[in-house]
């Protein structure tokens, strides 16, 4: 992303978090402490990362937004809420998120076609790390151990999106802006659902 043409943008790639499960998430938001600097994330904030691209200048920007656009239809499908992760152990969480049950191999489709399109365009080196689909629903400011009051159990939901976000870091939390929405349904399946 080291360019210099225009502005820079802080940018990442995501499946937008369905509104149905908002109120299945401020229910699992509800299971955790309030004290140690629990900081909620807002239903603005909600979706699951496929990638991070961090700044990048305008070239950058498009041709993150041409692959997000390239991502063919037919890619959607379910997944499933499966319970809540304490990242990264939970002797030291940072964050608390939903994890993702990729049934269905949803999330590890739209993975390999972003981060392959990213890597290719040569916006991304590979990624080392094996992807886990997730929503992060709290940050920690004091990182140690967080104990939910219960588990939140499993929901089922639609995967119909991918996105270009941009992050704009603000006093209040992170502003985010779609700048790209690719569907992931074809126009008949939409017609039956």
């Amino acid at each position: 992303m080291n360019g210099s043409k225009g502005a820079r943008r802080r940018l990442f790639v995501a499946v937008p978090l369905p509104a149905e499960l908002v109120p299945f998430v401020v229910d699992a938001q509800a299971l955790l402490p309030t004290d140690r600097g629990v900081r909620l994330m807002r239903a603005d904030q909600l979706h699951f990362t496929l990638a991070f691209i961090g700044e990048a200048d305008e070239d950058a920007t498009e041709a993150v937004r041409s692959v997000v656009e390239a991502v063919p239809p037919g890619k959607g499908g379910e997944a499933f809420i499966d319970g809540l992760l304490l990242l990264p152990t939970p002797r030291k969480v940072r964050v608390v998120a939903l994890g993702v049950a990729d049934e269905f191999g949803v999330f590890a489709r739209l993975f390999g076609l972003v981060r392959g399109g990213l890597e290719a365009a040569g916006l991304m080196e590979r990624e080392k790390r094996p992807f886990r689909a997730h929503a992060t629903v709290a940050r920690i400011r004091c990182p140690g151990p967080v104990q939910p009051t219960s588990d939140c159990g499993r929901a089922r939901f639609a995967v119909e999106s991918v996105c270009l976000y941009e992050s704009e870091l603000k006093g209040e939390g992170a502003k985010y802006s779609v700048l790209a929405r690719t569907p992931l349904t074809r126009a008949n399946e939409e017609d039956t659902a």
